[in-house]
């Protein structure tokens, strides 16, 4: 890959080490660029950086870092000849210079954008944060961006929200890039009942330099008619252009788990039977009768263990004369905290930068990932560890353990029945990626990006033979269920730019972006399960005595066409018009293109001169507005009529028949959202305070509703209708703040605060329903939030006569989703190479269904709050329970009907306020002076103690408010759901 030397000599080179102004210190991951060109390149571990091939003349180096104002200088170079160039940085809470890559065309710096891009950069997260996963270096670290665990499984998927939800039916889970290709994202259901695994557990945070999260505006013109819920868009780590040296890094780490939660003991009365002296229940006998006895099965089998885990990754980064490159190879292994929970990750990443000139640059990706999860079973499952140890009952109890159920649900059903479920995901993903840059003159850039993400999921679960009736009916013969599945998607996108200056001193820029966007998805899904072995050793479904199968198909396809212009006035003023028009193979052929138009603008008040004496207080200060449409398509045939495959019999013979399945919509179309955003980002105490704050309001139309035809239609489901609307709306504001900044000593500040009001403004006539299914305490209701929890309200409790009377209809209780979230970090840097890091968040004004709780106190009774007449007072067991008077109804409306329990249901819609201490890390940089005694081999070393999840304060009866089971909208409940654990690890990071 050597540049000839004929052609060496006809260009130059910048070279340098760019620095803290402050300190000295060397800045690593800083992007140096030359202006009008496609060259740039990444500083070193030790802050130095090289870039070739630079034609002769006058040219323009800037240099980016998030965290430190940008700097540069212009430069003339000579054929042959090589610069050095060394720049002083200054550290910064602003960032209006930083570069946005995702959702912005034309200037990319952040001062030119009119709506709001959030940024993280990973490598100075991981440096303090114990986090493994994504999910948790997204979670509490952006204003408007909440994340709520499905289960504390390990392995298990979260639910994203930005800016709250704005459908029904369709997903409100963002759209994930890497590297500007569209990836396959969202949950893969689980098979055990609520749990699910994640799409996004496939990638390996260390190979990740920076996350960008486009929240609301920004999308309309890259994304288009399916981001109204957000991007997220990955970089991954590049090679150095020009750096003529390789650098690697080793991180190892090794962790503990700690569940941190134990399931409530189980209840029960004695009956005279067992307290007899022949009794074999150790509880009862030799008790008075009615004692109220309990156990607790999870203490007595210890099923609980210390999760374990052990990771590694290595990294390689470096480049020569007109090339770089970065390799990664990461694995880790774990145990959770329960017998049949494990997970295996391995993970390779390469990325290859191609530089043959100063106007081409190629980029080459490749990330490969295997991740078995296997999963235990709990949540709504009758295998499950948590409802086999609450459901249980103490009476079961038995000298004879093997005869019995010995407090556990299920006769039988013992600590090795549920461990012996083997329930596990084995996914195989390729990732690739092409992206050409190329700039035949300064004014013209053309990027084209090509790329596939192919998953191959082999799932299954496992129940096996046994003679000692574990599972009860077939299931003890020996059951499998197995699903392969297979997900692709290709990305080809072209984006082009004109830039020009004009003015007789230039103080005008233009840019005009236009593109191309063509998106294609493939899902295959055979099923296949089997009953009946003679052998647990041979398993296979072809195996099995009986054995059933079948299959699934669906293909999409999504094109979209963008221009935008963007004016500039001295770099301080901008505005933006832009039009995107999407086409959607869900709909069909003939439906009628989808047009998506954005306005913004945004003024850097700060540099007008005639502002000064109003802006003198601010460091900088920019006010910004935006106005997009975006939008969310259904699932592929959502519009078509379709027939389902029915067979008949006549005269002995079966045929092949069919009945009405979906109605179809020929006229359905995407939901539309349309997207108002207006906020000001300052500076102040030279630079040393950041703000950014934002108010955004969207509505969303043409909202896709069900609405209910006449049964005797025959079809199985009812139509889709664009029939609904629905308003979010909230403030969103991030601090960061230098407080203290001394030679041995600094302090940082970094918080967020987010409201949120969320309501169903339009129903289309159709009757509020339970958008989360028949059994969920949510619903669709005019004037309320998406997913309000709903009971019959309590009006009145007569503690004399037991007489509970409640309103004829629901009402609503609270709140699904919270309107207030906050957070804070603190972190505190001694002496240079010692920080400790912080992290507190908190979620308010929303409704957790503890449905655990009242499964256990009103339907298999095993509660103590039920049994014991002593543990609740007498006005709250009426409010729970209602009327324990025989004969009479345990609640009554107001116009005298009978109310059921399920009617009632407020007494377990608990509120879910919390706060919680997320994160606590201490972190120690060995001294260079140490390492130099080591001949320069190693560059850099840390160590690292960090602790996740520490403390929880909450009001919630619960063990978790934050943890629900299922994947789903609003179908989410508190079922028997393993909270999240306490977790503790020890990093060690060395570069050479």
């Amino acid at each position: 890959m050597a540049i000839p030397a004929a052609l060496v000599a006809q260009t130059g080179i910048i070279t340098g080490k760019v620095t803290d102004g402050a300190n000295g210190a060397p800045i690593a991951d800083a992007r140096v660029t030359i202006g009008g060109t496609a060259l740039a390149t990444i500083t070193s571990g030790v802050g130095e950086y090289r870039l070739t091939n630079i034609r002769p003349g006058r040219v323009t180096v800037a240099v980016f870092r998030l965290g430190f104002k940008a700097a540069g200088d212009t430069l003339r170079v000579a054929a042959g000849q090589t610069i050095t160039f060394n720049v002083a940085m200054t550290a910064t809470a602003a960032t209006l210079s930083e570069v946005v890559v995702t959702g912005t065309v034309g200037n990319q710096e952040r001062r030119a954008q009119s709506a709001q891009v959030a940024s993280l950069a990973v490598s100075e997260i991981l440096k303090d944060a114990p986090v493994t996963s994504v999910g948790a270096l997204l979670q509490s670290r952006i204003p408007g961006v909440a994340i709520s665990a499905n289960s504390g499984v390990l392995g298990t998927s979260k639910t994203i929200r930005i800016r709250g939800a704005s459908s029904v039916y369709l997903s409100n889970q963002p759209l994930l890039f890497v590297d500007g290709v569209r990836v396959i994202e969202g949950a893969i259901n689980g098979n055990v009942s609520g749990q699910s695994y994640d799409r996004m557990n496939d990638l390996n945070p260390d190979e990740i330099e920076s996350i960008e999260v486009v929240k609301g505006p920004a999308a309309a013109t890259l994304y288009g008619a399916d981001a109204s819920a957000g991007v997220i868009q990955i970089i991954t780590k590049k090679g150095r252009p020009g750096a003529n040296q390789f650098v690697q890094t080793v991180k190892f780490e090794v962790g503990s788990t700690d569940q941190n939660y134990l399931p409530a003991d189980s209840y029960g009365t004695c009956s005279a039977a067992l307290v007899a002296p022949a009794s074999t229940n150790p509880l009862c006998r030799g008790q008075a009768v009615g004692a109220l006895v309990h156990d607790n099965v999870w203490v007595r089998y210890n099923v609980l263990r210390t999760g374990r885990d052990f990771s590694t990754t290595w990294n390689g980064r470096g480049g020569g004369q007109n090339y770089g490159y970065n390799l990664s190879f990461g694995t880790q292994g774990a145990l959770g905290t329960l017998p049949n929970s494990n997970l295996d990750k391995y993970n390779i990443r390469s990325n290859f930068n191609y530089v043959p000139d100063s106007r081409l640059t190629i980029d080459l990706g490749l990330g490969l990932a295997q991740n078995r999860t296997r999963l235990p079973n709990l949540d709504n499952s009758l295998y499950g560890w948590i409802a086999g140890a609450l459901l249980g009952s103490p009476l079961t109890r038995s000298d004879k353990p093997e005869n019995s159920a010995d407090s556990w649900f299920g006769y039988n059903r013992h600590y090795n029945a549920i461990a012996a479920i083997d329930n596990q995901l084995l996914t195989h993903r390729v990732t690739m990626s092409m992206a050409a840059n190329y700039m035949p003159t300064p004014w013209l850039t053309n990027k084209f990006t090509i790329g596939v993400d192919f998953a191959m999921d082999e799932q299954g679960e496992f129940n096996p033979k046994n003679d000692s009736a574990w599972y009860g009916g077939q299931t003890d013969l020996g059951r499998v269920s197995r699903q392969a599945r297979t997900a692709e998607r290709y990305t080809v996108d072209y984006l082009g730019n004109i830039r020009r200056t004009l003015g007789a001193q230039k103080q005008w820029e233009g840019n005009l972006s236009f593109g191309l966007q063509v998106v294609s998805t493939r899902n295959t899904n055979t099923l296949s399960s089997g009953v009946g072995f003679v052998t647990n050793a041979n398993n296979s479904v072809s195996s099995a005595a009986t054995n059933t199968g079948g299959g699934l198909f669906t293909e999409q396809k999504q094109f979209g066409y963008l221009s935008q212009l963007q004016i500039g006035y001295l770099n301080r003023m901008f505005i933006q018009m832009a039009v995107r028009v999407d086409k959607n193979s869900a709909f069909g052929a003939a439906a009628p293109a989808f047009v998506l138009p954005k306005v913004g603008a945004t003024w850097t008040l700060s540099d007008e001169p005639s502002l000064a004496k109003w802006t003198r207080y601010f460091s900088s200060l920019r006010v910004r507005t935006s106005w997009g449409t975006t939008g969310r398509s259904p699932a592929p045939g959502a519009a078509l009529t379709t027939l389902v495959a029915s067979p008949y019999n006549i005269t002995g013979a079966t045929l092949n028949g069919a009945n009405p399945g979906n109605p179809g919509n020929a006229d359905l179309k995407p939901e539309r959202g349309t997207e108002y955003e207006a906020g000001l980002d300052a500076s102040f105490w030279k630079d040393r305070v950041s703000a950014e704050l934002t108010y955004y309001n969207k509505q969303t139309k043409d909202l896709i509703i069900a609405k209910p035809i006449a049964p005797s239609l025959g079809f199985n489901s009812n139509p889709l209708r664009n029939i609904g609307s629905v308003v979010n709306s909230g403030v969103e504001l991030g601090l960061t703040v230098a407080a203290v900044q001394m030679n041995n000593f600094e302090w940082d500040i970094r918080a967020g605060i987010n409201t949120l009001h969320n309501e169903l403004t339009s129903l289309g006539g159709v009757a509020a329903f339970a958008p989360g299914g028949s059994f969920s305490h949510t619903r669709a209701m005019l004037g309320q939030q998406l997913g309000v929890y709903v009971s019959k309200r309590i009006k009145s409790i007569d503690e004399a006569t037991g007489l509970v009377v409640v309103a004829d209809t629901v009402s609503p209780v609270g709140n699904l989703y919270p309107t207030l979230e906050w957070n804070v970090s603190n972190s505190f840097t001694i002496m240079r190479d010692f920080r400790v890091t912080a992290l507190v968040d908190s979620k308010r004004d929303f409704i957790t269904d503890n449905f655990t709780d009242f499964y256990r106190e009103t339907q298999l009774v095993r509660g103590q709050n039920r049994l014991d007449p002593n543990k609740l007072s007498r006005r709250e067991r009426l409010r729970r329970y209602g009327n324990d008077t025989p004969g009479k109804p345990a609640f009554v409306t107001v116009t005298g009907s009978v109310a059921t329990q399920n009617d009632v249901y407020e007494a377990w819609e608990q509120p879910g306020d919390f706060v919680r201490f997320r994160e606590l890390s201490i972190s120690y940089n060995v001294p260079k002076r140490f390492l130099s005694s080591l001949r320069n081999t190693v560059q850099s070393a840390s160590i690292q103690f960090a602790m996740q999840n520490l403390k929880l304060w909450t009001k919630y009866e619960g063990p978790d408010p934050e943890v629900v089971t299922d994947s789903g909208n609003f179908s989410r409940a508190d079922f028997f759901t393993l909270p999240t654990p306490k977790r503790s690890l020890l990093r060690v990071n060395i570069t050479f």
